[in-house]
């Protein structure tokens, strides 16, 4: 394309004509840009995978860490009924303590609602006992004031017949003499609350076999 140029020469005061030819040249367009919020990154760790429950996989260690999932080894012995397991009984049968941190669901099979989570040494009160290894307790986080837990092969919960607040002066010996009605008996308390030593202290919470 042709171009006249008319430019004012200072240095005589005349008006210069410059003529010459401007050449367009197609360029190609630039990639579209990508939207992102507003700090200016994609944050690729919070796209959505689904809702897939790997809480329940067991890490072999205390998984009692602020601001962790809990991993757990649940495994469901029995097929979802799509009913809870209820016998109606709302008494306590006796008392469990959790080995690990723990889902609390709201039926006792692993495709159930997890209503909350309990931290590794809660003890709870049990309810009911159920069919597949499954333990209805006490959850005050429950709407209906109980929910499951899981204990497939005796290996996530400690079972006791009732529990005992520890006393100024107590010890274990005579713990196992009150309630038990022999002091020989403490052998039963330390190995069922997995102790390695006869030590107890004031306001500990002791698990007490049957008597």
């Amino acid at each position: 394309m042709a171009l006249t140029l008319t430019i004012d020469d200072s240095s005589t005061g005349k008006a210069l004509r410059v003529n010459g030819i401007l050449y367009l040249e197609e360029v190609e367009d630039e990639e579209a840009s990508v939207d992102t919020d507003d700090s200016g990154s994609v944050d690729a760790d919070n796209q959505d995978t689904g809702n897939q429950d790997t809480d329940d996989q067991d890490t072999g260690g205390d998984t009692d860490t602020q601001g962790e999932t809990p991993e757990t080894d649940e495994v469901d012995t029995g097929e979802d009924t799509g009913d809870a397991e209820n016998d109606g009984n709302t008494e306590p049968i006796g008392y469990v303590k959790l080995r690990t941190m723990m889902n609390i669901r709201d039926k006792n099979s692993l495709d159930s609602e997890i209503v909350t989570i309990y931290k590794k040494d809660t003890i709870a009160a049990a309810l009911q006992y159920c069919s597949n290894s499954w333990v209805r307790i006490v959850c005050e986080e429950a709407d209906c004031g109980y929910a499951y837990v899981c204990n497939t092969d005796n290996i996530y919960l400690i079972i006791g017949k009732s529990i005992y607040t520890v006393q100024k002066g107590d010890t274990i010996k005579s713990i196992a003499a009150d309630l038990l009605g022999d002091e020989e008996r403490y052998t039963e308390i330390k190995e069922l609350n997995e102790f390695s030593s006869n030590v107890i202290a004031e306001g500990q919470v002791l698990l007490i076999p049957e008597v």
